[in-house]
């Protein structure tokens, strides 16, 4: 038909819950099969970005509302109303620009040059629908991890005491990355391990 339309299909979150001295990392992530209805990806983000104390932190998270608020029965959605800053969750919402012009998520990471999905939009697609979801679930954690270290270095940039927190907060995620045994956090701690050398 000819239309060019982002529908969102998926979504990874990276729950980081402080525990005494020692912050506990979790990766967890949801991909809509075809026949699935967007209420699902809702509901699922529902129940894991909603915990009252939370923070929520994305990149342009406006535009991820925009998405799901293209969904049926967004309404309802808790998740939606925390991710617009409208709930009992603060909301880190990282954006970047150059020149004036905003920076896609992809261009934020190059900057930074930390590692993010790549897969042609096209194939992402293709997949899909043949529901074949591998490699999106894999994008999809990829880029949460992504954010979440953009998150760190915007948090060590605001202050002396921040730096050290986002140092102290590095150091426990960079172990558990490298032994998490997920293939996203493996491809991290590789990116990171490339950095250094």
């Amino acid at each position: 038909m000819g239309l060019d339309r982002q529908i969102p299909i998926g979504a990874a979150v990276l729950t980081a819950r402080l525990k005494g001295p020692t912050v506990q990392f979790t990766l967890d992530s949801h991909v809509l099969r075809p026949s699935d209805t967007g209420n699902a990806l809702l509901a699922w983000l529902d129940r894991n970005l909603t915990t009252e104390g939370a923070t929520i932190a994305g990149y342009r998270l406006s535009e991820v509302t925009d998405l799901l608020d293209g969904l049926a029965e967004t309404t309802w959605s808790d998740a939606l109303r925390a991710l617009k800053g409208r709930g009992k969750q603060q909301v880190i919402d990282l954006s970047a620009t150059v020149d004036d012009r905003p920076l896609r998520f992809e261009q934020a990471c190059a900057l930074s040059q930390i590692l993010c999905a790549q897969t042609d939009p096209s194939r992402r697609f293709a997949d899909w629908v043949r529901a074949e979801t591998g490699q999106i679930e894999l994008d999809v954690e990829v880029d949460v991890l992504a954010a979440f270290r953009l998150v760190l270095r915007r948090i060590a940039a605001t202050s002396p005491v921040a730096r050290n927190v986002a140092g102290a907060i590095s150091t426990q995620f960079v172990a558990w990355l490298d032994q998490a045994g997920h293939v996203a956090t493996r491809l991290h701690i590789t990116d990171l391990r490339s950095l250094a050398d």
